[in-house]
């Protein structure tokens, strides 16, 4: 359930930072890492790093030019996951929301905010779907580019499954919230309002 308004009887409890918290934000830093090193080693298994050397008279070699073309490939790649990240979370803000989202950068971090209050359930939702979404389209791109490209788009798809640590820690904290909870998406950060 969506409100554009608070409800009577609702007002702020507590705001969920996970950017910023004494305690949660090293866990994400942590999460973070596992989950990107196990993105990379699960991609190694089955597609070795030796796809990105030239092979030269039976040896590997990475050459400047082939480097340069991998660390540009990647660059071009977060961004267009940036921008399509945005574009895709901002959907799902105005179709379960039904507001227009506010997209902003604070820092190292982009955002999209809204100003409606959704209930625990399509919060969760709201937050969750969005990246398992983005996720698998990833996961095919790096199934369908040819495999001497697959690197760096498969740094990309690590990036993401890494940020996922720190959508799925947000949604145990939601869920960990009275049922009747309403939140409102502030970009980097969740307020959350009870009775």
């Amino acid at each position: 359930m969506t409100y554009s308004e608070l409800p009577a009887g609702y007002s702020l409890n507590k705001s969920i930072n996970l950017r910023k918290d004494r305690v949660y934000a090293p866990l994400c830093a942590f999460l973070n890492v596992v989950f990107f090193a196990f993105s990379i080693l699960i991609t190694e298994r089955f597609i070795p790093f030796t796809v990105l050397f030239e092979k030269v008279n039976g040896e590997y070699i990475l050459t400047v030019p082939r480097l340069l073309l991998d660390i540009v490939w990647v660059f071009a790649g977060l961004l267009l996951y940036a921008l399509s990240h945005l574009a895709l979370k901002g959907l799902f803000l105005k179709a379960l929301g039904h507001q227009n989202p506010k997209f902003g950068i604070k820092g190292v971090y982009y955002y999209v905010g809204s100003h409606a209050y959704f209930s625990r359930r399509c919060y969760a939702a709201l937050v969750l779907l969005p990246e398992l979404i983005m996720e698998a389209i990833l996961i095919v791109i790096c199934l369908l580019v040819p495999l001497a490209h697959v690197w760096p788009v498969a740094f990309v798809q690590a990036f993401h499954f890494s940020r996922l640590s720190t959508t799925l820690l947000l949604v145990i904290l939601v869920m960990r919230e009275p049922k009747t909870s309403l939140f409102r998406n502030m970009g980097t950060l969740s307020a959350v309002f009870t009775k």
